[in-house]
């Protein structure tokens, strides 16, 4: 299974955050609630990847602790 590292999990969360703004954005725009809830959702995905654990992310160096 293939890892992320710290880089491409950066880039996944502001992709999903911009998706998230859009799709809420949109929702707004057009008055529908549903379509706001899935924006919303989008941007919750987001938040919770902020505590994704340490060892899900590729470790190209061994750690050093005592």
């Amino acid at each position: 299974m293939k890892r992320f590292d710290l880089r491409q999990l950066m880039l996944l969360r502001i992709l999903l955050g911009a998706i998230g703004v859009a799709v809420w954005g949109y929702g707004y725009r057009t008055d529908d609630a549903n379509v706001r809830l899935a924006g919303m959702a989008v941007l919750v995905v987001t938040l919770l990847l902020r505590w994704v654990p340490k060892r899900w992310l590729s470790d190209d160096q061994p750690s050093h602790r005592s």
